[in-house]
């Protein structure tokens, strides 16, 4: 049961615009970053030891942690009038710290490098909900009875993402890309030989001048060529008999070899050659 001084809240009026909050382009915004690198043991911070009053600049104060407002506005979001309706009814804004770092030199000499980009979807697009806000309550009680104050506040809410890497030079690292790459050269000539003999237009030309072809015959083959040799010197040798003259010609691979003819003379025919010669 709810007695009879609570009620329930008044509604929020959406058409009474909110007011820029004057001033909020001189405000600053100090980023303090700490990176750690455990494999190296190495510690480091985006501020000098003897920091001064400053305001970053990208070119003449680059290692200044403190940034105005109207700075990150501007590099998050390059339209004039969306920057105005920013101002007005707020907006998310992510700030980006990297860290690339060469551990081979002083760690001072490692500076990181800042960026900014918006968030929330553009008012151009009309979105559902647009640009950034937040309720708070305040109570208090007055003559004997509770008060609460519901307020709406638009403005900026800054994300801060940090990411970094380093690196130091190793004999060991450097002898197993060096191993890596002499196994992907191998391999690449593998794939050019591939191409070359099987996918190019000119594959015939590459293998006659890789390959040495040799026409190897099969055994049954220089049997059947020996016998047929063979029985042609026995067929040649009898039509030389049957002349009366021996003729043993021989064939070898590449050369033909002729011997003198023999005269088979009977024994009264060298008896008359014998008296005659008496």
């Amino acid at each position: 049961m709810y007695s009879s001084n609570i009620g329930w809240c008044p509604a929020e009026n959406d058409q009474s615009p909110p007011m820029l909050v004057q001033g909020v382009l001189n405000f600053t915004l100090f980023i303090k970053n700490f990176i750690e690198f455990p494999a190296f043991n190495v510690k480091h911070k985006n501020m000098v030891d003897e920091l001064k009053e400053c305001v970053f600049h990208p070119t003449y104060d680059k290692d200044c942690p403190i940034f105005r407002t109207d700075y990150i506005i501007e590099q998050a979001e390059k339209d004039s009038e969306e920057r105005n309706l920013m101002l007005r009814y707020g907006g998310v804004i992510r700030v980006k710290i990297e860290w690339d770092c060469n551990l081979d030199r002083k760690i001072k000499l490692c500076k990181p490098k800042y960026s900014f980009a918006r968030l929330d979807v553009p008012f151009r697009d009309r979105p559902f909900s647009i640009g950034f806000n937040f309720r708070h309550a305040s109570n208090w009680k007055y003559a004997g009875t509770n008060f609460r104050t519901l307020t709406k506040a638009y403005g900026f809410r800054f994300i801060i993402t940090v990411s970094g890497k380093a690196g130091k030079f190793d004999f060991i690292t450097l002898t197993l890309n060096t191993g890596s790459l002499v196994g992907i050269f191998g391999l690449a000539t593998f794939l050019c030989d591939i191409i070359l003999l099987h996918i190019s237009k000119q594959a015939r030309l590459y293998r006659n001048h890789v390959f040495e072809i040799v026409h190897v015959g099969t055994r049954l083959n220089s049997l059947q060529r020996s016998s047929k040799d063979l029985i042609q010197d026995d067929n040649e040798y009898s039509n030389s008999r049957s002349n009366g003259t021996v003729m043993n010609t021989r064939k070898s691979p590449g050369k033909t070899v002729i011997t003198r003819p023999l005269t088979v003379m009977n024994s009264e025919q060298l008896q008359f050659s014998e008296t005659d010669r008496l």
